[in-house]
């Protein structure tokens, strides 16, 4: 997209030897391998949907930083800028990762009727995402990540932050999908022009797959290892999508993480269940932190 190549960056810490804070990737390396462990340390999850939680806030919130969410990522993330396509609401908030001179981009979910006609645009069609244009993806999801990667390109090829991630609630869970392989792509790791930095991590908090097996595997190769999509069992959205998402041919990407709703705890595969997904509000509660556009979701509470 015609943005500068980078300037000499700094050597990265090894993603196992990062420290386990929020907005620096927290791996062990043996579990990066399985598909449903938890690369992320419990702290750097939380802090993640803290943050995925301030996307919903209006920027003249988040600049007077006194918001309950806000202080406790504080001076982990500093809130810098928020981008929007204005004519499908679609929107991300960027931080300031202050120990690691890194960026996060946090997208914000479901606020709008532009919002939930993009998500009902789930045609297929083919990927425009970068050079490969492997696979199909959600019509409605394409639309609105290639929008705003147009806004963040030039933003993130002008910042060159030395660590980048990708994260989001929901619909945010789809756009940040799809950016972090547009950036990806065009990003050097595909071998295309760079645009100064590689996408370390991309999570997820309730979102949806995006793209059919050949995309999968196109986005598997270049950020599986580095995605990790959080899940709960009293979910009421994701547990009707899934058979429809079966049924129309949308697989899964990274690995998928069990949590817990109202506390920040991970759970294994063989855990018992934590009740029935009856209550919508639980799907805009994960890891403790509430998610969405309320006073509590924009951290006031």
């Amino acid at each position: 997209r015609g943005a500068p190549r980078p300037h000499a960056r700094k050597p990265k810490a090894p993603l196992s030897q990062s420290p386990s804070r929020c907005g620096i990737a927290s791996a062990d390396p043996s579990a990066r391998m399985a598909p449903t462990a938890a690369a992320l340390s419990l702290d750097a999850a939380v802090g993640y949907s803290l943050a995925a939680s301030l996307a919903y806030s209006p920027p003249a919130e988040l600049r007077r930083g006194s918001g309950g969410y806000q202080q406790r990522l504080a001076p982990r993330l500093a809130f810098s800028q928020q981008v929007e396509v204005d004519r499908l609401r679609a929107s991300a908030t960027l931080f300031e990762m202050e120990e690691q001179d890194g960026v996060c981009v946090a997208f914000r979910g479901s606020t709008d009727l532009k919002n939930y006609l993009s998500m009902f645009n789930l045609f297929f069609e083919p990927s425009r995402l970068g050079t490969a244009k492997g696979g199909r993806v959600h019509r409605g999801y394409q639309e609105a990540s290639l929008e705003l990667y147009d806004r963040l390109s030039p933003l993130l090829a002008s910042r060159q932050p030395q660590r980048l991630a990708f994260i989001g609630h929901s619909y945010g869970g789809g756009t940040a999908t799809l950016c972090a392989l547009a950036h990806a792509e065009a990003g050097g790791e595909a071998g295309g022009e760079a645009t100064g930095s590689s996408v370390d991590e991309v999570v997820t908090f309730a979102g949806p797959r995006v793209g059919d097996t050949q995309f999968a595997m196109r986005y598997d190769e270049l950020l599986g290892e580095r995605t990790t999509h959080y899940v709960h069992d009293l979910d009421p959205v994701l547990a009707q999508n899934q058979p429809l998402w079966n049924a129309l041919g949308f697989v899964h990407t990274g690995r998928r993480v069990r949590c817990a709703a109202a506390e920040p705890r991970l759970l294994a595969d063989g855990d018992p269940s934590l009740g029935a997904p009856l209550n919508f509000a639980d799907h805009g509660r994960y890891l403790g932190t509430v998610l969405g556009p309320s006073p509590a979701g924009w951290g006031q509470g």
